[in-house]
Parts: structure tokens; sequence; C-alpha cells
């Protein structure tokens, strides 16, 4: 897919990213990745094993947080590093080839600036190189499947959608991080749903006039359109 390969810029190694943040200071506490090798094609042809940092925070992660994620306070001062180790570990796993990032929603790079800002990070070269490269998926995704509201889909949702596995336990960073690279690959592969689902957003857009959409219908409905069909849709939405 063009939109894909645009945003790739010829870059064959992506890491599919999940920070999970705290609730009051909206710090990173816990990152899941997962690094892979694409083909000529753009899809994915090798997944390495996946990593799970925790990182401790000062602040306290915050009674919704702990409970969405079980994530503790004492257990990050227990098995936690701190966000500088954390990004020196993802170096590692990352290595040296370019890659870019994938993530679900913008508030990955969010929770990333918050933690650069307050760890005095905000030129790390790493650090830097993961804003940079950090391609937000669900915008790439929503102009082809969207919601019955027309809203964005949660990345639950949209796996559903293409009928894939979801990792279970929610929220965990790794299993988050797996469940984009699994909606990654639906997304290239299941090209009958893709387009199903295009069809239904392109009709359903509140941004479309009304001829264009009458046409498009009856165009579904295998009836042939003509010019004279689209003049008279437009005075029909004049009257």
């Amino acid at each position: 897919m063009k939109e894909i390969q645009k945003a790739l810029n010829q870059i064959k190694k992506v890491v599919f990213i999940d920070f999970e943040g705290s609730q009051f200071s909206q710090e990173i506490i816990a990152i899941g990745a997962i690094k892979c090798t694409l083909d000529n094609k753009n899809f994915i042809k090798e997944a390495s094993k996946p990593l799970k940092i925790y990182i401790k925070i000062d602040e306290p992660i915050g009674p919704f947080i702990e409970q969405l994620t079980g994530i503790s306070d004492d257990f990050l001062n227990n098995n936690g590093i701190s966000f500088k180790d954390a990004m020196k570990r993802l170096q590692d796993y990352v290595g040296k080839e370019k890659v870019k990032y994938f993530s679900y929603g913008n508030f990955d790079i969010h929770l990333l600036h918050n933690s650069m800002i307050k760890n005095e990070m905000k030129t790390d070269e790493f650090v830097l190189s993961i804003c940079q490269n950090l391609i937000d998926f669900s915008k790439i995704f929503s102009k082809y499947v969207k919601s019955e509201n027309n809203t964005v889909l949660s990345l639950i949702a949209a796996l559903k959608v293409f009928q894939t596995n979801i990792e279970s336990d929610l929220h965990d960073p790794v299993n988050d991080a797996i469940n984009l690279m699994h909606l990654y690959n639906a997304f290239l592969t299941k090209k009958n749903i893709l387009k199903n689902e295009y069809i239904r957003v392109i009709t359903k857009s509140p941004s479309l006039p009304n001829p264009y959409r009458k046409m498009i219908k009856k165009l579904q409905s295998e009836q042939k359109v003509t010019y004279k069909d689209f003049l008279s849709y437009v005075e029909e939405d004049l009257k």
C-alpha cells in the first residue's frame, strides 16, 4: 500500500511499540516492543523476541492505572529501572540500523515527551530518533476503517474487524505491541476486509456531498450511473 510505503520511506526494520503511563504525571512506566524485518512488499518477514521494560518514577502511578495495568508503585520500585537505563536497553534492542516505530494513537508520543522533559533528555540522540521516526498507525488505519459512528477504532476493536487473534491480558505493553503488529499484518494481507471497510467509510463519510453518496450507493447495487443522474442528484440537493 502506498500509504505504508510513504510512511516507511524504504526502511525495512520496524519496531511496534507501546508505552504504559502513570495517571497524574503521565510518564512512561512500562515499555513493550517487538522488532520486525519487512520484505520488499512491506509484509512482516521476521519478528524478534519481544522486549519488556518497567521504569521507576518519582510520582505515584495512580489508582486507576494500577487497576488497569496491574502495575503498582511497589512493583516498579522492585522491578523498574531509570528512564535513562530503559532507553539504553531499548537502544541495544533496536540496534544500529535505521528503523521506524509504529504506535497506535497519539498518547505514546505524549508520554515520551513528558518522560524526556522529566528526565532532562530532550536532546538525547536516541530518544529524539524515536520521536522523529514514530508513525501513528491509527492515522493511516482510520482513513480506511472506522467505527459505525465514523470515529477511530480502538486497537482491540480494529483487530476484531479483521478477525485477528488478540493477545490476552490487555494493557500489558508487550501484548499491546504484538497486537499492533497483528493489526499491521492484517491490514496489508486481508485485502477483501479492507476493501469492504473502505467502501463503507467512503459511503458514510459526513464530508461526502449527497450527490456523490447517492451515486456510490447506486454503483454498489450494480446500477449504471450517468452524468444525467449526477445532475438530478445535484438538483434534488438544491431544492
